[in-house]
């Protein structure tokens, strides 16, 4: 599914707007809690929420065993994983070494016209794209040509990931150009990152932009 749509709100893409800050996947139960609207059906993040109420009733073991229930689902999307990792981390759990250093998505803040156009992917080949216009582009069917572009763009960064420092806040940077690797153990920064990474991502948001054209130029 694709959407490319004129922000209702001139905050999307600023410091205020939660679509923007979600692509971090990294917020705190409680935050997630409040924004999503549950039904009370099952679902991963009925199952945070669920997780979150156990925490306040001072459950935290039986918390950690129903968010290490989602992980354990057969087909997970990367930004439930992250926002999971996110929960266990806040309860003291981290993961191995090995997992915990693996790059399941990226995001790219680049400063355009005083603003940000902002580009998220995911290892499960979705990406998000925030243009300073306030456009938008979410992109979440599985089509091989851009699930090849968002690992491009991934892989782009470990070669300079060795830089990257831990990220504390997802507020807009203050100048320049930086990307985000998100981790299960984390979010990191690395600031002015190399042609090779910016190329990769240009790549996939030109064929994001040319995908949608197409859509809207069809009878």
């Amino acid at each position: 599914m694709t959407l490319f749509s004129k922000a209702k709100s001139h905050k999307l893409g600023s410091d205020d707007d939660s679509i923007r800050r979600g692509l971090f996947a990294c917020q705190s139960m409680n935050e997630l809690v409040q924004r999503v609207k549950l039904d009370g059906r099952p679902g991963p993040f009925q199952t945070i929420a669920d997780a979150w109420k156990l925490v306040g009733e001072g459950k935290k073991e039986e918390a950690r065993s129903r968010l290490h229930s989602v992980l354990s689902l057969p087909v997970l999307e990367t930004r439930v994983q992250l926002l999971v990792w996110s929960a266990l981390r806040e309860l003291g759990e981290q993961p191995d070494l090995k997992s915990g250093g693996e790059i399941l998505g990226v995001v790219i803040e680049v400063p355009m016209k005083g603003a940000y156009n902002t580009l998220a992917v995911y290892q499960d080949g979705t990406a998000r794209y925030l243009n300073f216009s306030g456009h938008a582009i979410f992109w979440d069917a599985p089509e091989a040509t851009i699930t090849g572009l968002c690992h491009a763009f991934i892989n782009s960064t470990v070669t300079i990931s060795s830089r990257a420092k831990p990220r504390t806040s997802v507020l807009l940077p203050k100048s320049g150009m930086q990307i985000t690797l998100l981790t299960r153990s984390g979010i990191f920064l690395i600031p002015d990152p190399s042609e090779l990474v910016v190329k990769a991502a240009a790549a996939l948001m030109t064929e994001l932009i040319r995908r949608v054209n197409e859509l809207q130029t069809q009878p």
